[in-house]
């Protein structure tokens, strides 16, 4: 049986880790989080939740020290049900639960002061003992709790994690065996799409045989649930109140208290508890630290709380999608409450796997037919060995030799997508001979993927990574194929194009504050995207950044106060370059009797003001930057701005979260094929307001690349230096496209699908 204390100070020690301080007492141990949630975090949370529509505040923040204090007072309110049905639930079959999971060591998250999970500790310390690992972010809390359990229990010993419970799986998801907790229907507070995200934390944190004890409250009537979120004593009314109260203390905004109404009431389509402040009068809450301002205005309301009831049934099955099964659940005499005790199963056939595999592939295939399909035998073959003929026989090779080269090797452990090789001369040299060549690979391809071991031990088979391979190397190809078309300024009409969203009005250009700290930039763990900078931590001083990128308008702005023409505003690289190449304005721009206008696939269309400016240098855009009294962000800076959550001290996949991408929240994979307007995808957006950062446009930074160790570093001689562009653009597949894929190009190049958005120092 693993030691918690133990293996958590061990990882505390790993490279790449943030480190945890500890502290001891008498068998107990306690691990604080070098990460912290700090009232920046709390500040930038609040943004965010005033800047949707309808307008939240996370609930979390409602359990400060007076919160907790006040919530406890609820708890032994008659009205309130579920604390005491859980209770009853733990006291009547805690000595079950033993006897069905053993002596493994308790993990809980959100623990609290412990109070609820005493019951169960005694049933563990009768048979002998015993290790408790709670997890809270409170320091204080936890710290107390150990030493009180410890002294109440002689054969328990605590080891105790005072992080988020996103934080703390990621340390104890390689330790098992283990029984994890997560009571008090605290799994109630979550929307859907975050009940869908933590049950794949649990899914990573847990091991076959490892079990999950889960306490939910079940739908009942509304005259049950409705008083038991406003209690006639009135501690639910002062337990909302509270969190406006903690935000003038802690933030330093003005809210006045007695403005602000308690309203809850059950929502039976969606099955949960609403719980809303309502404003009795206009309100101004001012963001001091991060420089931010919201107007609520008299009678609306701000959601501060969820509480969705569920349905045993329709639960077992959802969380059979993450290899979860429900072995027993227990309720309460009253059939209000239940625990549910679930465990981690092996994973079964790989169908799903291939399945998914198989479509990846297919959709990649179909995607290049439709974008080479337009183009006629002289415009596909046109370029010699850099045509786009050249290209697509290169796609059939590269997914052939792999296999052969890399596949084939049972010690090979070389990523193929970033294996640079020559092109071998070219064998065919009709579009029909390179057709077949492409049907014939990927066929092979296919019948293979029907019938490979997963579970070999080849580094390449695990979780497919071969195959989604091939898919992301075709799909980076397609965009490369449509800079190459563009760059021929031929008339192109793709197979299929879609609309982008539009606005009334484009948002007006702004800056956010994004407070420095350490974070974590590097390939998330669930993404293996190609050329991701490297997972590490790293320790950013406070900045400002671009809220959208920068847009056509104001280039124009730049162009007309002479801005190509000011030798100030450019590096000495630069400026050799403007002068070499002549250039007054972006490379796809030109103005005639009727103003400007933007070359796009061989049409000259008007400039679009609000669309963000495409095809400029990185030596453009510095001196862009420059003009505007910025700079362009580093690789580390734009990707803690993309990514960084402090609230919970975790990266997330993309702006917006690990969701998948959608054409709701970011413009990819090819459907508009151009940029959209700034401002169209609000849902899109960071943590700390940015939007627009995945899709559209690559983003040039500061940062060079090396690219023998993929590590931004400054190099002697300039024209050796590639520069490195983050986010993605409108060509770029769902496949690529998340907060660690990166770009690199020379920092004259203009062809590729590149703007920018500008930083500057705090």
């Amino acid at each position: 049986m693993w030691d918690p204390a133990q293996a958590l100070r061990a990882r505390a020690t790993l490279p790449g880790v943030s480190p945890f301080r500890e502290e001891r007492g008498d068998r107990w141990a306690l691990f604080l989080d070098s990460v912290s949630t700090d009232r920046e975090a709390f500040a930038l949370s609040v943004a965010r939740g005033l800047s949707d529509n309808p307008r939240w505040l996370n609930c979390r923040y409602l359990y400060d020290a007076k919160g907790s204090e006040i919530f406890s007072k609820i708890t032994d309110q008659p009205e309130y049900y579920p604390t005491r049905a859980e209770d009853e639930i733990l006291s009547r079959y805690a000595g079950e639960i033993r006897e069905r999971v053993g002596a493994l060591p308790i993990v809980e998250l959100g623990s609290g002061t412990s109070a609820k999970t005493r019951r169960l500790l005694e049933a563990w310390t009768e048979q002998g003992p015993a290790h408790y690992v709670p997890i809270d972010i409170d320091p204080s809390v936890v710290r107390d709790s150990a030493a009180t359990l410890t002294r109440d229990f002689d054969s328990l010993r605590v080891s105790a994690l005072a992080t988020s419970y996103e934080r703390a799986l990621e340390q104890l998801d390689d330790l098992s065996p283990k029984m994890l907790m997560f009571l008090g229907s605290t799994l109630g507070n979550f929307s859907p799409p975050e009940v869908a995200r933590f049950l794949e934390r649990i899914e990573d944190a847990l091991h076959p045989g490892d079990f999950f004890l889960l306490g939910v409250d079940l739908v009942k009537s509304a005259d049950v649930l409705e008083p038991a979120y406003d209690d006639a004593a009135g501690y639910t009314r002062a337990f909302t109140r509270n969190l406006f109260e903690r935000m003038n203390r802690e933030l330093g905004t003005d809210v006045p208290l007695d403005a602000v109404e308690h309203v809850a009431f059950w929502n039976d389509r969606l099955e949960r508890i609403e719980i809303y402040a309502r404003f009795s009068e206009t309100v101004t809450i001012r963001l001091k630290s991060i420089q931010r301002e919201f107007r609520i205005a008299r009678g609306e309301m701000v959601m501060t709380e969820i509480s969705r009831k569920f349905r045993i049934e329709r639960l077992a099955t959802e969380i059979g999608h993450y290899g979860l099964r429900l072995e027993k659940f227990y309720r309460d005499s009253e059939q209000r409450f239940a625990v549910l005790l679930i465990r981690r199963v092996p994973k079964g056939p790989r169908t799903t796997l291939r399945r998914k595999l198989n479509a990846e592939l297919w959709e990649t295939r179909e995607k290049t037919r439709q974008i080479v399909e337009p183009l006629g035998d002289e415009q596909l073959f046109r370029g010699g060995d850099r045509s786009i003929a050249r290209q697509l026989e290169h796609l059939a090779g590269f997914e052939e030799r792999i296999r052969l080269e890399h596949l084939g090797d049972p010690n090979g452990t070389t990523d193929p997508i970033c294996t640079h090789w020559t092109r071998a001369a070219a064998v065919h040299t009709r579009r029909a001979s390179i057709a077949q060549y492409l049907t014939a690979v990927r066929a092979q391809t296919l019948r293979e993927l029907q019938t490979v071991d997963f579970e070999n031990d080849h580094p390449l088979l695990e979780e497919g990574l071969f195959y989604r391979r091939l898919a992301q190397h075709e799909a980076q190809h397609h965009e490369q194929i449509l800079q190459s078309i563009q760059s021929m300024a031929i008339p192109y009409e793709p197979v299929c194009r879609v609309n982008p969203p539009s606005v009334l009005r484009a948002p007006e250009g702004s800056m956010v504050l994004v407070p420095g700290g350490p974070c974590r930039i590097g390939s998330h763990r669930s993404s293996r995207a190609p050329f991701s900078t490297p997972e590490q931590w790293v320790n950013v001083s406070s900045f400002w950044i671009d809220t959208v990128p920068v847009t056509n308008g104001d280039m124009l702005n730049f162009i007309e106060d002479g801005g190509y023409e000011k030798r100030r505003l450019w590096s000495d690289g630069g400026w050799v370059w403007r002068t070499e190449a002549n250039a007054h304005h972006p490379s796809v721009w030109h103005r005639d009797n009727e103003g400007w206008k933007e070359q796009h696939f061989g049409r000259w269309e008007r400039l679009a003001r609000y669309r963000p400016v495409i095809h400029v240098s990185q030596y453009e855009a510095a001196a862009y930057a420059r003009w505007a009294g910025k700079r362009l962000p580093s690789e580390e800076e734009w990707e803690m701005a993309a990514s960084w959550d402090p609230e919970y001290g975790i990266a997330r996949k993309w702006p917006w979260g690990d969701e998948e991408p959608t054409p709701e929240r970011a413009n990819l994979d090819c459907r508009t094929f151009g940029p959209a307007p700034v401002g169209v995808y609000p849902s899109g957006r960071s943590i700390y307001g940015c939007q627009q950062m995945i899709g559209d446009v690559w983003e040039w930074t500061s940062s060079t690349f090396r690219a023998d160790s993929g590590s931004s570093l400054e190099t002697s001689d300039p024209s050796k230096e590639l520069r490195v562009a983050r986010g993605g653009s409108w060509a770029t597949s769902t496949l690529l496209a998340c907060n660690s894929a990166r770009a690199f190009h020379p920092p004259h190049e203009r062809n590729a699908f590149v703007g920018f958005r500008c930083a500057r120092s705090a």
